[in-house]
């Protein structure tokens, strides 16, 4: 099983029941003190997910890993192309 089969089936297994309830198709007892929280579940859901997502790439960014080797290594072959690009006569307009 995937992940995108698996995440939609979770999304089934809510959305059936919910809007089950919702419709009024599956009475239980004390169902009706419930239905304001459960018409703003999605909402809540949602914002759940905006912050989720928000706190992960704050999170990712701030603990980004340097690499000065890697840098080095780029400026190396930044200078050598400059280099090569001078000798076959390309003028740059630094």
């Amino acid at each position: 099983m995937t992940n995108l089969q698996r995440w939609l089936l979770y999304l089934v297994l809510f959305l059936v029941p919910y809007f089950g309830i919702l419709a009024k198709a599956i009475k239980t007892q004390g169902m009706e003190n419930l239905l304001l929280p459960l018409q703003l579940a999605p909402y809540v859901l949602v914002i759940a997910f905006g912050l989720y997502a928000a706190g992960t790439v704050l999170y990712r960014t701030f603990t980004f890993n340097d690499c000065p080797a890697a840098a080095k290594e780029l400026q190396d072959h930044i200078h050598e192309a400059r280099k090569d690009l001078l000798s076959k006569g390309f003028i740059f307009r630094d």
